[in-house]
């Protein structure tokens, strides 16, 4: 199959026995920058740049850290003392909390053809995890990739996102073990899906910034990116979740949980706004 459509890419078996492709990368790797919007948290923001710095070995990227209005004189010291590394930019972002605004300011400064979107409470496992997502996302017609995240345990957090449950979206395949395949070994094997999180996101970023970036207006904290996702789908691009690309995820730890008045009145008019976006989809 491969041959006959003239691409570059080799087959194996992967540790569980499947067939996996493992596409070429270009001879001049492109550059990718990693977006981390943060405020405070150091105990998880620190693990996760470390992680990136000491495991990756994909040599063009840079790091963009998003200070949102951060006052831990521990975590200001330490944003300061990484900036030194060349391959780390911090930025300021002196706005009320808007994860959507944040990222879209990241992207007008980003210097990379491509860009990841990376919460601060994730941490790198697998060392070519840019050389996968890349990988993917150079084939034609990609438009995002998503990763196999797990939580602190081991336990699987996101296998990428279907539409419907939860009244908007939401992961797929529950909370399982890290050994379990999922349903026809779809936790295990590349697909494409309706959406990933933007946890752990690659696009292009003239893609990005054709559609606006993810939804200020409307979405500033959730399903922004399963809005986003579809976006791009509409553009006839696929969204790819890829197994092969693993992170821990701790999963919200500077936002926190839904827990006051305000929060669930925000979270059930995104999922309205959602669902007339998207009603026919939904």
């Amino acid at each position: 199959h491969l041959q006959r459509h003239a691409i570059a890419a080799e087959v194996e078996r992967d540790s569980r026995g499947h067939l996996r492709v493992r596409y070429t990368l270009p001879a001049s790797l492109p550059k990718i920058s990693i977006v981390i919007p943060t405020r405070d948290m150091l105990h998880f923001l620190q693990p996760c740049v470390d992680s990136i710095l000491q495991k990756t070995t994909w040599s063009n990227y840079e790091i963009l850290i998003l200070d949102n209005q951060s006052s831990c004189a521990e975590t200001l010291a330490y944003l300061q003392s990484v900036s030194a590394d060349a391959r780390v930019r911090g930025l300021r972002y002196d706005q009320p909390f808007n994860f959507s605004a944040i990222n879209n300011f990241a992207v007008e400064q980003a210097a990379g053809e491509l860009v990841c979107l990376l919460n601060n409470d994730t941490q790198v496992i697998s060392p070519d995890w840019l050389e996968e997502m890349a990988s993917r996302l150079l084939q034609p017609g990609v438009g995002a990739v998503g990763a196999r995240l797990y939580f602190a345990d081991g336990r699987v957090q996101h296998a990428g996102d279907v539409l419907g449950p939860g009244g908007c979206a939401n992961h797929l395949h529950g909370i399982i073990a890290a050994d379990d395949p999922g349903y026809m070994n779809r936790a295990v094997l590349p697909q494409e899906l309706s959406a990933v999180t933007a946890a752990c996101l690659l696009t292009h970023r003239a893609l990005y910034q054709q559609l606006g970036g993810l939804d200020e207006h409307n979405l500033t904290v959730a399903f922004n990116d399963v809005d986003l996702c579809l976006r791009v789908r509409q553009l006839d691009y696929l969204v790819v979740y890829d197994p092969y690309v693993e992170l821990y995820h701790y999963e919200s730890k500077s936002r926190g949980a839904e827990d006051s008045k305000e929060k669930v009145r925000r979270f059930q008019t995104e999922i309205e706004f959602m669902r007339c976006r998207w009603e026919k989809l939904l």
